[in-house]
Formats: C-alpha cells, structure tokens, sequence
C-alpha cells in the first residue's frame, strides 16, 4: 500500500507509515511524543472554543436581561460547539458537489430520508477517525524553519570560533591561553545551544510526520465510506435549497442567503439539542488520547425541518 505525502518541506521526512510499530526504533520516541502534543494542542483549540462561545453567551444573555447559572452556561456553551461543528461537517458535505444523478434521486425523496441520509454522513465526518490535524501543518512549519535558521546562525558563529583557536595553536604565552580557554568555553556554550535547537528540528518534523499519518489515515477513512458521503452530500445540497426556498417567498424584502440545516427556525441557546434517544455524542479528545462526549448530536427526524413530499 502507497500512500502519498500531504505536506512537503525540504528535510527529509521520516519513512511515511500508517502503522506507528513499523517506524524506526530511534525515532518512535519521537512520534509518540508528537502525536501526544497534537492532541494537547485539539483539547487546547477546544477549550479555546468553548472559552468564546461562552464569553457570547453570555454577552448575548446580558443583553437580554436572563441569568442562568453557571454550569448551565458552560453546557450550553457545549452545545453550540457541537453545532458549529455539525454546520462545518455541512459545509464540507456541500462542497464535495455531488453529481447531479444523486441530486434528482434526493429530490425525490422527503426531509426524513434525507435528514437520516445526512446523519450518517456526519457521523463519518465528526468520528475520531476523521480527525485530522493539518490546519496546524502551516505553524509547525513556521517554527521548524526559524529553528533551521538558528541553527545555520550558530554553525557559522561555531565556524569562526573554530578558525580563531586554530590561529592560536601553537602560540605561548598567557594571554593565548586564557583565550583559548575563553574559546573552548563558547563553543562548549554553543554546541549545547546546537544540541537544543536540532532536538527542536526533530520534534517539528516528527509533529509533520504525525499530522501526514493522520492526514493519511482520515483520507483513507473517508474513501473507505465515499459512497455514504456521496450521498449525505446530496441530501445536505437538497435540504438546503428547499429550506432556502421556504426562507425567500416571492417578493421577500431581505434575501437569505443561508440556512442552519439542525435549527432552520432558530432556537434558545440554553434548550438542549433536540434528539430521540439514539443521537450520538461528540467526541472531545482529552490529554490522553481517550474521547469524552461534549454534547449530543441531533438525531435524523428530530430537527424543525419543515415536510416535503
């Protein structure tokens, strides 16, 4: 099995497997360490999520004039991070452009079979297996290269203290020994600045190998279930132009340009999502790799969608 490399840098990569036990026995330290801080760093993201989404909340309450409690705010918090991300997975459903023979057979179909149709897309699409990681493959490259570059800086400054002790071999007298001891200790001083900054580079290019293994493994996920995506695809482009239709009547004043596929009719931030019972949960990474439900995804049937057909 190939597979092909998702970001390209100019150091060479680590041998690209999906299998972490058939790495390089000296760099699996290495890969394990990166992949533990790529999930410290989603749980971080997450946190920074729900951090603003509770700040809007409650902005968006104060103004209104409603207190609630705390932990009330915070679940409610959780809720609408859920439905970001559920109106995310849409978009990414939308812009697959299915084709237009899976467009005229959704057509044909009413609001529950396609609702249920979009479920089971978004279930693919918010799984731990679809999770991918390189939205932050632009910043781990940044901060490789400038280590790149202070390690070029501190080879030259090695360089030149090196040229300056061979000029002093050979020489006596005290003043040339005390500044063979003085260069001996600078460069004692920057051989341990080198040691830090290529454990750096090597930390950064195992993150990029981590995030091309995930990269890797979620398109491998995704083509696995293409069909169903394909599918859930056509549902969310049907669902969407009847509910945008319901949305601009003729003669309409103030033209909607989109539409919440979960709460097309608006709903209280503080309500729980509606759900039947057997909705999934959101699963949020923690620090250790396990996954923690967030809050509930809306079940197919149970949104305010209205009925066709």
């Amino acid at each position: 099995m190939t597979t092909q490399a998702t970001i390209v840098d100019q150091q060479q990569a680590y041998p690209p497997s999906t299998v972490v036990i058939d790495r390089p026995t000296d760099d699996l330290f290495a890969f394990v360490a990166a992949c533990q801080q790529l999930r410290r760093r989603g749980q971080e993201e997450h946190n920074a999520q729900l951090t603003q989404a509770t700040r809007q909340l409650t902005d968006q309450l104060t103004a209104t004039g409603r207190r609630v409690s705390a932990a009330a705010l915070q679940q409610a918090a959780g809720w609408r991070v859920a439905d970001q991300r559920r109106h995310q997975a849409d978009q990414q459903l939308a812009g697959m452009h299915p084709p237009s023979r899976l467009l005229r057979e959704a057509d044909q179909h009413n609001d529950t079979v396609l609702y249920r149709r979009r479920e089971q897309a978004l279930a693919l699409l918010l799984c731990d297996q679809a999770g991918s990681y390189a939205d932050l493959a632009p910043q781990v490259l940044a901060d490789r290269e400038r280590a790149c570059r202070q390690q070029a800086v501190l080879v030259d400054d090695q360089e030149q203290l090196n040229r300056q002790l061979a000029r002093l071999r050979g020489l006596l007298g005290l003043l040339a020994q005390r500044r063979v001891r003085q260069l001996n200790t600078e460069l004692r001083e920057l051989d341990r600045q080198l040691d830090q900054v290529q454990s750096e580079i090597v930390h950064q290019q195992a993150l990029l190998d981590a995030i091309q293994a995930a990269d890797t493994n979620r398109q491998a996920w995704l083509a696995e279930h293409q069909d169903t995506l394909t599918v859930g695809a056509a549902a969310v482009v049907v669902l969407t132009r009847r509910l945008l239709a319901l949305a601009n009547p003729p003669g309409c004043p103030t033209p909607v340009s989109e539409v919440d596929l979960d709460h097309p009719m608006g709903r209280d931030p503080l309500a729980p999502p509606a759900t039947n019972g057997n909705a999934p949960l959101v699963p949020v990474p923690d620090d250790t790799g396990a996954s923690t439900a967030a809050a509930p995804i809306v079940a197919a049937g149970s949104v305010e969608a209205p009925g066709q057909g």
